[in-house]
């Protein structure tokens, strides 16, 4: 079916485009220094990335555009910024340039990893429809809420963990691992409360509540669960099939 370019914008197409905005505000502020308020719109962005879908299966208003404006948006807020964010915090200016200090080079290289493993793989399937209930390759937003919240929890001193992690994490983007969809509610009421637990999480970390730390983990904890369990869950028979 040819694509109609001149069709009127859908609010599940508006839901779509905020999740772009946001992820771009959420740039600016990495930019300007202001990693909690970047990383608390990385996990608005998530949680709206969930509707659009919904919203357009509920108003029957599904259309292929719709599949290239959630390439984009989520390359901005899934990919772009959380490498940015990446970077922002383990990029060491005082050691010199990337080839004068190895972090410095592991701080540059791995965000390129994340968006260059990030956009081939929204890439590779934007032009398909599907109505499987998994994925093949790790969502990017799982990455994204993984590496906020190991930033939040472990701060600039931990830096080999975290670029290590988010090494194996944008190399598990283009797998052929299969990952359940959040839908139902067997995936979405637990993924609402990861999100729910990483958004106060972090409320209450930068009030210096002392469960902010222990909202923030229990979150980490529900995300390398999804990440770990996941392709067990759907069963490795599907393994090599391209859903997305």
């Amino acid at each position: 079916m040819e694509m109609n370019h001149h069709r009127n914008l859908t609010v599940a197409d508006m839901v779509t485009i905020s999740n772009g905005l946001l992820g771009f505000l959420a740039i600016t502020y990495i930019v300007d220094g202001r990693f909690f308020d970047a990383s608390i719109t990385i996990i608005i962005c998530i949680g709206i990335d969930g509707m659009d879908g919904v919203i357009a299966r509920y108003m029957g208003t599904s259309h292929r555009m719709g599949a290239y404006l959630d390439l984009f948006s989520d390359a901005i807020s899934f990919c772009f910024a959380p490498a940015l964010l990446v970077y922002s915090n383990y990029y060491d200016k005082t050691l010199g340039r990337a080839w004068e200090s190895n972090l410095n080079m592991a701080a540059t290289l791995v965000p390129m990893m994340i968006v260059f493993f990030g956009v081939l793989r929204l890439s590779r399937f934007a032009h398909r429809e599907s109505t499987d209930t998994f994925y093949n390759g790790l969502p990017v937003p799982a990455m994204a809420l993984m590496l906020v919240l190991l930033i939040s929890l472990l701060g600039s001193e931990m830096s080999f963990v975290v670029l290590t992690v988010a090494v194996i994490l944008s190399s598990m983007l283009y797998s052929p691992l299969p990952y359940p969809k959040l839908r139902g509610r067997r995936w979405m009421l637990p993924g609402m409360a990861m999100l729910t637990l990483a958004l106060f999480g972090e409320i209450f970390a930068k009030i210096s509540y002392s469960s902010g730390p222990i909202l923030l983990l229990a979150a980490l904890v529900m995300c390398t669960v999804y990440i770990m369990v996941g392709p067990i869950t759907v069963g490795y028979r599907w393994i090599g099939k391209q859903n997305v």
